[in-house]
């Protein structure tokens, strides 16, 4: 190397999972010349982040013919000292859609319940059939965490139980009489069911 001129090297570190680098000795040594020592110190953590769950279930969902998106949300709280970002690759899907504003980032550590992060989950199933994803999310580019997101499409299989009662006589009712007639109703879906009664005819 010319006299005067400058040299660097690098060295890098790059640990694998949380390490705790602590008096590594590292030694410098120049051909016929001095050698120089040096302590190494450094210390690899996961982000200090807290997930409400790593599932999230809809379980069984009626499908329906217009169809609704379910809700649910994933809170996620920093509990770092230090500022976190976020992020997912995940696509929108017919059936799944993840609402994670790009760029977003989490304050640290605070009482304040606004501080924490709700992330929206949309489930809309569309057939009858089991659903299951898995959308990762990136912590500071450098940890992440999968999240396990499975619903059910089922259908709404709300029945007479005598399917002869379909059509009801009340035969000849006399004016100011009443003639009451039961129809028992079966509910065969995986889910309970909220249904009303009316007249297909208004008048």
């Amino acid at each position: 190397m010319p006299k005067g001129e400058e040299l660097e090297f690098e060295v890098t570190y790059l640990p694998i999972g949380e390490h705790h680098l602590k008096s590594y000795k590292l030694q410098l040594q120049i051909v016929s010349g001095p050698k120089y020592d040096f302590q190494l110190l450094g210390r690899a953590r996961k982000p200090g982040i807290k997930l409400s769950s790593t599932t999230v279930d809809f379980g069984p969902c009626f499908v329906s013919r217009q169809p609704v998106a379910l809700r649910k949300m994933l809170v996620v709280h920093n509990v770092d000292s230090s500022a976190i970002s976020i992020e997912t690759d995940f696509e929108k899907k017919p059936h799944l859609d993840v609402l994670l504003t790009p760029g977003q980032v989490l304050m640290p550590d605070s009482t304040d319940e606004a501080d924490k992060l709700q992330i929206p989950i949309l489930f809309t199933p569309r057939d009858i059939r089991s659903y299951q994803e898995v959308v990762t999310f990136d912590f500071n580019n450098l940890y992440k965490v999968d999240v396990l997101v499975k619903g059910e499409g089922i259908p709404l299989q709300l029945e007479l139980k005598d399917p002869d009662q379909a059509f009801l006589d009340f035969g000849i009712v006399s004016v100011g009489g009443d003639v009451t007639k039961t129809v028992p109703l079966i509910n065969r879906s995986k889910k309970p069911v909220t249904f009303k009664l009316r007249p297909s005819d208004a008048s």
